[in-house]
């Protein structure tokens, strides 16, 4: 389908312009299959980019990029699942991902400039991170007060 070739290219795209940076992770898919890229999520390991994902989201939103937390809570935690995970269940990978992963944009008619737009701004994010970080530490006292 075509839809899920441009997608498969907006994906080449991502992957090329955010592979380089510190703290940015890929679902990994194996040589032979494929990927559909419905979605498209990266993991944000908070300590090498300078950021949480939840701190990259906002950040984002004030550029007026959109993005998802799709997998947060994770089904053990959501209301209709809870009864079936007991309190002795460690889930450490799977807490962890639910924590760090955030959904870029992605649709089928995704232009390159579009793409690219979002990458650069995650970048700009990345670079300016302590920046970014005292303007939501403002932003925060601002509304607890």
């Amino acid at each position: 389908e075509a839809g899920a070739r441009r997608r498969n290219e907006v994906a080449a795209i991502y992957h090329r312009e955010l592979g380089e940076l510190p703290g940015v992770g890929f679902q990994q898919v194996k040589p032979g299959n494929r990927n559909s890229y419905k979605d498209f999520s990266i993991t944000i390991d908070p300590d090498a980019f300078g950021l949480s994902r939840d701190d990259l989201a906002t950040a984002l939103a004030a550029e007026n990029i959109d993005t998802r937390k799709y997998y947060e809570p994770p089904v053990h935690r959501q209301t209709a699942y809870v009864e079936f995970a007991t309190s002795g269940d460690l889930l450490d990978n799977t807490e962890r991902l639910a924590a760090r992963s955030l959904s870029l944009p992605m649709w089928s008619h995704m232009d390159d400039e579009t793409a690219l737009g979002i990458c650069h701004a995650v970048r700009r994010i990345h670079q300016s991170a302590e920046a970014v970080l005292r303007a939501l530490n403002q932003a925060t006292t601002a509304l607890a007060t």
